[in-house]
């Protein structure tokens, strides 16, 4: 009994030998399994940038890194709702292969050197580089694959006329949502690399689009813009307020602010006067006032009404300057008055009267003249006209006194006579009113009977220094 039992524990023991050879054999085995994995890959328990990379063979690690990043799905989210998903891949991203693999190589080197037979979990950030095909990229970003939303385009801020408030306002820039592409993969680029910083291999991502990836208004308000605004309120409140005051002697017309707001042209590029409207009114002006150039009906001082044609005496608006005058007297916002911009005045006017009681009368079929001033009879006198001749006659119609002289020579080559005397008032032609010494009389049918004059007017001498001290350059003499 006893020989058996030491039989069996000689046995146990034996058994126990082989266990422990077994035990340390498979230690030994295992150890150089486990040193044999964390030097011919990248080793156990490892991630690169949060992917598990463990017991991988650099190849293999390069290609689930690659495969990984080009899985990526980008997904852009315009105003709370996902509307375009794409792959890394699909817009041409790609990790560089030969960077990636001698980053990892790098890695595998490391971690060799450093053999821990108890490893714990690590990760790794390794160098890396991107590249982009920029081509495929601006294909897979083209705004034709976002038409499946209502875009507006953006408006640029702009100066309009508002009728409502009947003033300028500055209306602002607005940005719509038409994709900008330039823009957008601008955009994408940058976020995508603020992304790749932290998540390079971890998860997808989601790019929210806001204004940056519109394309955005070509102006945008400025002070400039403000102070245009300012300005053309500014003049438009002057054209609104403007009257000018037309001054005809003692007789006026004026042009409203009414009228003035009638003829302008408001427009948001700026404002305008209608001088067609501008120049119509002068014209209807100038039809109404003007008196030189046109039949004169003239009423006699012995009560009939004579009509002469040749009207040289008066006022003329010179409508070209006037309007000139008038747009720039538009621009002020003054209550403005004054005469128009006459080509021809006379010597005073009341309303279309431009004689206004002083003018000299000389009627040739009555040989008789006369002198008034501010409406009185200032002399009347008989006179000598110029012989009834083609020659010789005086010429009937409507002149200004050119001038005065005394004394002045009267000459003539072609009747051959110098004769001077002491008051010279020359109103056309050459001819004009004088003393005539040689006159032993006056009136009647002289002139026609070999006294009349060489068109000249002969007057008594008191009379002609009556006349001659009594008018000015200028006087009217209306001869019929």
């Amino acid at each position: 009994m006893e020989q058996k039992k030491a039989f069996n524990k000689k046995k146990l023991k034996v058994f126990l030998a082989l266990c422990i050879v077994v035990a340390v054999t498979a230690g030994i085995g295992l150890l150089a399994y486990i040193y044999h994995i964390d030097t011919t890959t990248l080793g156990r328990k490892i991630s690169v940038y949060g992917l598990d990379v463990s017991k991988l063979t650099v190849g293999e690690a390069q290609q689930k890194i690659s495969e990984t990043f080009q899985n990526k799905v980008v997904t852009l989210n315009e105003d709370g709702e996902d509307i375009y998903s794409i792959s890394l891949a699909q817009m041409g991203y790609s990790l560089d292969q030969d960077i990636l693999k001698d980053a990892l190589k790098a890695l595998q080197q490391q971690r060799s050197q450093k053999f821990q037979l108890l490893a714990s979990q690590k990760d790794y950030a390794i160098d890396y580089q991107i590249i982009r095909d920029e081509a495929q990229e601006k294909n897979a970003l083209a705004d034709e694959n976002f038409d499946n939303k209502e875009r507006t385009d953006s408006t640029d801020a702009h100066i309009r006329y508002s009728k409502k408030k009947q003033k300028y306002v500055l209306v602002k820039q607005v940005v719509g949502n038409q994709i900008d592409e330039s823009r957008l993969l601008s955009y994408v680029d940058e976020t995508l690399d603020e992304k790749f910083r932290t998540e390079l291999l971890a998860s997808d991502v989601q790019i929210v689009l806001n204004e940056e990836v519109y394309r955005q208004p070509d102006i945008e308000a400025s002070g400039e813009m403000k102070q245009q605004v300012k300005k053309l309120n500014s003049q438009l409140k002057k054209y609104r307020s403007t009257t000018v005051t037309y001054v005809f002697g003692s007789e006026t017309q004026v042009l409203d602010s009414d009228t003035i707001s009638s003829w302008l042209n408001i427009k948001n590029s700026g404002i305008s006067v209608d001088q067609e409207a501008a120049a119509a009114y002068i014209s209807d002006m100038a039809n109404k006032y003007n008196t030189i150039y046109v039949p004169r009906t003239f009423h006699t001082s012995t009560g009939s009404e004579v009509t002469v044609s040749d009207n040289e005496y008066g006022y003329r608006i010179d409508q070209d300057g006037e309007i000139a005058e008038l747009l720039e007297d538009l621009k002020s916002g003054e209550d403005i008055s004054r005469e128009p911009i006459y080509s021809s005045s006379g010597m005073q006017r009341n309303g279309t009267d431009d004689l206004a009681g002083s003018y000299i009368e000389v009627s040739l079929d009555a040989q008789h003249l006369w002198l008034y001033k501010d409406g009185a009879l200032v002399t009347e006198t008989d006179i000598v006209s110029g012989a009834p001749t083609a020659e010789r006659e005086t010429y009937r119609g409507a002149w200004p006194i050119a001038y005065k002289a005394s004394p002045f020579t009267l000459s003539s080559e072609e009747y051959g006579y110098a004769t001077t005397v002491k008051y010279w008032m020359p109103f056309v032609y050459g001819q004009g009113l004088h003393d005539a010494s040689w006159q032993s009389a006056f009136g009647g049918n002289r002139y026609k009977t070999g006294h009349g004059s060489h068109g000249c007017i002969n007057l008594p001498e008191d009379q002609a220094a009556l006349i001659y001290n009594t008018i000015d350059g200028g006087y009217p003499i209306i001869i019929y």
